[in-house]
């Protein structure tokens, strides 16, 4: 899904950037290309998200890639009945976290916040040198109306044992500045993100990874979007700041360690039947943090071609967490921490969907194609979450090779 924003969500998530920084750019040395994508993420609550992302990656030569990917999101909530903080409605509230997590953007507008879009541009730049180390270096800028964030990247990548075996170091900084609804002007954050990981092949079809990743975040740690309700008051009153509707607190550090391990195999045997000229990706994830929140996640993904042409990618993803050690369902005033952030719950969410690629012939050599070579594809995904609802996915994207 590209670079995150929304505060919380960038935080949980920012020991996987890594990962997708890193099979983004494998990808972006390959070939010249052009993305795209439209996405919309419809949720239960009457929010809808709409997303367009454009992305363009060029090989200067042999050794040296530039790539740059600009996105938007627009959230519309809905005015009525259930949208807004003050509608009484507590799925609303809880929503919040389910459009964040799913769609990336930002639950202000979801939680009372009125409409909103958010702006996030990617630029880099990879590097061979002389086959000894590969570097890579990206700075990513996201901005909408409650929060700005700067994130500048560097990796670097060591195949060793004859290309068999790929070690990669990565480090990048997330500079926040934070300005909720419900602050006394902006406020700063800093999260430092270390990954390291190893990529070993097995056999020709089949390829194992291992990762560790490490967050230290530093600042306000809240979104400022919510005012916790104090002595089992309802929720649906705290709109402005009083005696029983206080402002958020969290710890002001977290640290976050996450733990990954993966494997790929392709099947190439016609026996296999609906194995064949298929491949099945496996991936688990175990997290904790300082916050005593722990995660388990497991995801599955099944490719199939039934020709040259057409690709189907069949996938799903389970995730569960427990609570923040200070998380209560009714806070009281003498609590050092407090919160009304739908983020430290307990909860599981299941992700499920289909995607189709249709690849079309390659005509590079036709000087009268339009389309010289590329792919047009289509997505559809199920998002449950315990603790809210759901949300329908569609995407459609075109990618065109230059």
């Amino acid at each position: 899904m590209g670079a995150i924003k929304f505060s919380c969500k960038k935080a949980a998530l920012s020991v996987l950037a890594f990962a997708t920084i890193l099979s983004a750019a494998a990808v972006s040395r390959a070939e010249d290309y052009a993305i795209a994508q439209s996405y919309i993420h419809s949720f239960n609550n009457g929010v809808t998200v709409y997303t367009e992302l454009f992305a363009l990656n060029k090989d200067f030569d042999l050794n040296t890639s530039g790539y740059v990917k600009y996105n938007i999101d627009l959230i519309n909530p809905s005015f009525g009945g259930e949208g807004g903080e003050g509608g009484g409605n507590s799925l609303t509230k809880n929503n919040s976290r389910a459009v964040a997590a799913v769609s990336g953007a930002s639950s202000a507008a979801s939680n009372g916040g009125g409409r909103d879009t958010r702006h996030d541009l990617l630029a880099g730049v990879t590097h061979n040198f002389n086959n000894i180390v590969g570097v890579e270096a990206y700075l990513d800028y996201s901005r909408e109306k409650d929060y700005t964030s700067k994130t500048p990247t560097l990796t670097f990548k060591k195949d060793l044992f004859d290309k068999n075996t790929t070690v990669t170091l990565g480090y990048s900084r997330n500079m926040d500045t934070i300005s909720g609804a419900f602050m006394n002007g902006s406020r700063d954050r800093t999260t430092d993100n270390y990954f390291a990981g190893v990529t070993q092949l097995l056999s020709p079809n089949t390829a194992a990874q291992i990762g560790y990743s490490r967050t230290n975040s530093r600042g306000f740690e809240s979104e400022g979007i919510r005012l916790v309700p104090i002595g089992g008051v309802a929720a649906s009153t705290c709109t402005a700041l009083s005696a029983t509707c206080e402002y958020e607190n969290f710890p002001g550090k977290r640290n976050r360690n996450a733990y990954l391990a993966g494997v790929n195999h392709y099947f190439s045997n016609p026996r296999f039947g609906l194995l064949d000229r298929a491949s099945v990706h496996f991936q688990y994830r175990y997290y904790k943090d300082s916050w005593d929140i722990r995660s388990n996640t497991a995801e599955i993904e099944y490719y199939k071609y039934f020709s040259d042409e057409w690709l189907m990618r069949l996938d799903y993803r389970y995730y569960t967490q427990s609570k923040a050690f200070f998380h209560k369902d009714a806070p009281v005033a003498t609590d050092e921490f407090k919160s009304a952030s739908p983020q430290i719950k307990s909860f599981n969410t299941n992700l499920a969907g289909a995607k189709l690629v249709y690849n079309f012939k390659d005509n590079k050599k036709d000087p009268s194609a339009w389309i010289k070579n590329g792919s047009l594809e289509g997505k559809y995904e199920f998002y449950t979450e315990s603790i809210s609802g759901n949300a329908h996915i569609f995407m459609a994207g075109l990618r065109l090779l230059l």
